[in-house]
C-alpha cells in the first residue's frame, strides 16, 4: 500500500508479521524437524532392536542345546521338528536354521530351507559372526528368490570357550525398511501440515497483536502542527506495552502542543516587543522630519533613537542568550566565578542611576564568595536583577547582599521597595516577555526578558531562584548557587 502524502518514504523493510513469521517459523521448523528426526531415529532403533531380540532369543535357545556335556558339537540334540523350522508359510513365522562345524562345513539345516529351489538358499556362511551389542544396528539381510530375510551369525563355544561351530539363523524380513520409509514420509508430511498450520496461526495472531498498533499509527498520521490537541485513543484490545506506547505518544503530543504554544506566544510577544520601540522611533523620526527644526530638537530625537536602539539591542542580546541556553544538551558549567566580585564590579553603574533618583543603594558582600559557574552568564544574572530593582523602584531603598549559607551554597539577594507584584504575577514572572500590570503603569521601558533570562541561567548552574513580593511593598529576589570550597578558589 502506498504511503500517505505526509508520510516519508521508508526503506524496503519487511513487516513485523513477516519478521515474526520468519524468526518464529524458522525456530519452529528447526525444533519440529529435530523432534521428527528424534522420533524417526527412536522408532528405527526400537524396530531394529526388537527384530534382533527375536533372532537373539532363538539363537540362544539353539546354542543351549547343541553343545554336549563333553563339550562336543551335537547338532541333532536340538529340536529340529518345531513347526517354525519345518514350514515356510508366513503364518508360522519360519526360522531358517543352519549349524556349521568348526571348519565351516554345514552339519545340519532346518527342513523349511528345502522349500526353496535347489541352491537358492546358501549352504555356507554368508557373513562373519554378528558382533555383540549391535541390537540397534541395521539388519543384515539377504534375498532368497522372492523372499527377503534378515539373519544372525553366532559362534558355538564349549565350556572352555573354544569355538566348535557356528549357528546361522534367518527370519523373514518384517518389512522394516519399508516401515522406516513410510514413517519418514509420514513424519515429513505431518511436519509440513503442522508447520503450515502454525504459520497461518502465527500470521493470524500477529495480525491481532498489530491491529491496535495499526490503529495508533493511523491516528498518528492524522496529527499535524495545526491539530496537536488531538489525542490517540487507546484501543480496548491493546496489550499493556501497546497501551504504554499510546500513552507515551499522548504525553509527547502534550509536550509538543505546549512547546508550539510557547513558540507561538514567544513569536507574538517578540514581534510586539520589537514593533513597539520601532513604531515609537519611526513616529519621532517622522515628526522630526516634517519641518525644519532647531538643533536641540534633533538632539532630542537622536537621544530617543539611541535609547530605543539600546533597548532593541538589549532585547536581541537577551533572545540570543535564551537561544544559547535552550540548546540541548547543555554541559554543566565547569568554570569558577567570584559572586562578590561580580556584584562589586557591576554595582557602580546602577548606584549612579539610583543616586540620580534619590534612591539609597546598599551593598553587603564579603571579600570573596567563589561559586561554580560561568562568569559571563552569572554577570547576566547580576545585571538583570540590579536593573529590575532600579527601574521599578520609585523611592526608598535597594539592597544587594551576597551571603554564604553553608559550605555548599552561596546566595545573592536583591531587595527593593518598588512597585512589587501580586501572587499571580509572581507565578508568571519568569515567563518570556511577561510584564506585570504595575510595571506597565510605571511607564518604564522593559522587554520582559530579565527574569526569564535569570531563571534558566540559575537552573543551568544547578541553583534556585526564589521571588518574594507584594504590591507597593517591594520585591526580594534570592538566588542560591553551588559554592566552591575556599581551597578550590585559592
Amino acid at each position: 500500500m502506498a504511503n500517505p502524502p505526509d508520510t516519508p518514504a521508508l526503506p524496503n523493510r519487511s513487516t513485523f508479521r513477516q519478521r515474526l513469521l520468519l524468526t518464529l517459523g524458522s525456530a519452529l521448523v528447526v525444533a519440529l524437524a529435530v523432534l521428527a528426526a528424534l522420533i524417526w531415529l527412536g522408532a528405527y532403533a526400537w524396530f531394529n532392536h526388537t527384530a534382533h531380540q527375536v533372532l537373539r532369543a532363538e539363537t540362544e535357545h539353539v546354542l543351549a542345546q547343541v553343545v554336549g556335556p563333553d563339550g562336543a558339537l551335537r547338532a541333532d540334540a536340538y529340536a529340529w521338528n518345531e513347526p517354525h523350522h519345518l514350514f515356510h508359510g508366513e503364518h508360522v513365522d519360519p526360522f531358517f536354521l543352519q549349524v556349521f562345524n568348526a571348519e565351516g562345513e554345514l552339519v545340519r539345516a532346518s527342513e523349511n530351507i528345502e522349500s526353496f529351489s535347489d541352491n537358492a538358499y546358501p549352504s555356507q556362511l554368508v557373513d562373519e559372526p554378528t558382533p555383540p551389542g549391535r541390537s540397534y544396528a541395521p539388519l543384515r539381510t539377504l534375498q532368497v528368490e522372492d523372499t527377503r530375510l534378515y539373519y544372525m551369525v553366532r559362534p558355538i563355544r564349549n565350556g572352555e570357550g573354544t569355538q566348535i561351530g557356528t549357528v546361522q539363523l534367518a527370519r523373514r524380513d518384517p518389512g522394516l525398511q519399508q516401515l522406516h520409509q513410510r514413517l519418514a514420509f509420514g513424519l515429513g508430511g505431518g511436519l509440513l501440515v503442522v508447520l503450515t498450520g502454525l504459520g497461518a496461526l502465527i500470521w493470524w495472531v500477529a495480525g491481532r497483536v498489530l491491529r491496535p498498533l495499526e490503529t495508533i499509527t493511523a491516528a498518528t498520521r492524522t496529527i499535524s502542527a495545526d491539530a496537536l490537541g488531538t489525542r490517540i485513543t487507546i484501543p480496548d484490545e491493546a496489550d499493556r506495552e501497546t497501551a504504554q506506547l499510546a500513552a507515551t505518544l499522548n504525553t509527547l503530543l502534550e509536550r509538543l502542543e505546549t512547546a508550539f504554544d510557547e513558540m507561538r506566544r514567544f513569536t507574538a510577544s517578540a514581534a510586539h516587543e520589537l514593533k513597539t520601540p520601532l513604531t515609537v522611533l519611526q513616529g519621532h523620526v517622522d515628526v522630526t522630519l516634517r519641518r525644519p527644526r532647531e538643533a536641540d530638537d534633533y538632539r532630542d530625537t537622536l537621544r530617543l533613537a539611541r535609547r530605543k536602539i539600546g533597548h532593541l539591542i538589549a532585547m536581541v542580546q537577551g533572545l540570543l542568550t535564551l537561544a544559547r541556553i535552550d540548546q540541548s544538551p547543555q554541559p554543566a558549567p565547569d568554570a569558577e566565578a567570584d559572586l562578590a566580585q561580580l556584584v562589586r564590579s557591576e554595582a557602580p553603574t546602577f548606584r549612579d542611576t539610583a543616586a540620580k533618583r534619590d534612591l539609597e543603594f546598599v551593598i553587603n558582600a564579603p571579600e570573596s564568595v567563589p561559586v561554580a559557574g560561568a562568569p559571563e552568564m552569572l554577570r547576566e544574572v547580576v545585571t538583570n536583577l540590579l536593573d529590575n530593582a532600579v527601574k521599578y523602584t520609585q523611592q526608598g531603598r535597594i539592597e544587594v547582599a551576597v551571603r554564604v549559607h553553608d559550605d555548599e551554597t552561596a546566595a545573592l539577594v536583591v531587595s527593593d521597595t518598588g512597585v512589587g507584584m501580586t501572587e499571580d504575577e509572581q507565578a508568571q514572572a519568569t515567563d518570556r516577555f511577561f510584564r506585570a500590570a504595575s510595571m506597565h503603569a510605571t511607564q518604564v521601558d522593559g522587554s520582559g526578558l530579565g527574569l526569564s533570562l535569570v531563571d534558566p541561567i540559575v537552573r543551568w548552574h544547578g541553583g534556585t531562584l526564589h521571588i518574594e513580593s507584594a504590591p507597593e511593598r517591594g520585591t526580594t529576589v534570592t538566588v542560591h548557587l553551588p559554592r566552591l570550597p575556599e581551597a578550590s578558589a585559592s
